[in-house]
């Protein structure tokens, strides 16, 4: 962060410096970034599972056609073609490639908030990511917690990458904070889940002794919103810094006017 310091030594006709009238918004956008981050780090490991809770479940061979698939469903050139013959029938809707994206074209971004329209395709992949989860472990030959991770992470990036499009850098900031926001409660989901085959449940009712995704995503949400809070403050003293610099700049400046005068 630059500083202004004023000099004695200025010029009489010098002005003091103005800060870029863009101060202000990047301390918004890197606040929610922050707020984000918070989000993760605090709820994302207060929640995690012992570490290798999901290495110790036993190890069985992996589907490989639901492997090929997948890797498809995340790769940046999706080739429709790797989907096996039998899983139409057995998810009951055939993937298509829209966007350049493999997905589920009957899939939605299921969220008890309002999400951007711009995650849509982004979620439809998601939901195709996770029917062939399941599809593998209807075959008893479910993939390893790498699969579910790959498909995660691919929501989340496609989902900032969606937001980059904005041309408002308000609305850019505001639609990557719901992207952090919903690819977080995705992925402790998934935590819950020790990244097996996805299993549905119910967003506001207690399936076990753990609290329920809605009070999770609540409490990320109270921390977005003090992380964000927290900036205001410092948005104010940075504030009052400048108009104390201006007015002692001005002082300096007065006597100085007057003999020149």
């Amino acid at each position: 962060m630059r500083a202004f310091p004023i000099s004695r030594r200025n010029s009489p006709r010098s002005t003091s410096p103005v800060l870029p009238s863009h101060d202000s918004a990047g301390l918004r956008r890197y606040g929610a970034l922050a707020a984000a981050a918070a989000v993760v780090c605090t709820v994302g490991v207060a929640f995690a599972p012992a570490a290798g809770a999901a290495a110790d479940l036993p190890r069985r061979p992996e589907s490989s056609s639901a492997r090929a698939s997948l890797l498809e469903s995340i790769a940046a050139r999706p080739n429709s073609t790797a989907i096996p013959d039998d899983f139409a029938a057995a998810a009951g809707y055939r993937p298509v490639v829209e966007a350049g994206m493999l997905l589920n074209p009957e899939g939605d971004c299921s969220s008890p908030i309002p999400l951007p329209a711009e995650f849509d395709l982004a979620c439809k992949s998601h939901d195709l990511g996770y029917d062939l989860l399941r599809y593998a472990a209807a075959h008893g030959q479910p993939l390893g917690p790498w699969a579910r991770r790959s498909v995660d992470a691919a929501l989340e990036q496609r989902m900032h990458t969606a937001c980059a499009a904005r041309e408002d850098a308000l609305s850019r900031t505001r639609c990557q904070v719901m992207a952090t926001i919903a690819a977080t409660a995705v992925d402790l989901n998934s935590i819950r889940q020790n990244y097996g085959s996805p299993v549905y449940e119910p967003f506001f009712e207690h399936t076990g002794t753990g609290p329920t995704p809605a009070a999770l995503v609540a409490a990320g949400a109270g921390i977005a919103g003090l992380a964000f809070a927290a900036t205001i403050p410092v948005r104010r003293t940075r504030s009052r810094r400048g108009t104390a610099a201006r007015e002692r700049d001005v002082a300096i400046a007065g006597p100085a006017s007057a003999v020149a005068l």
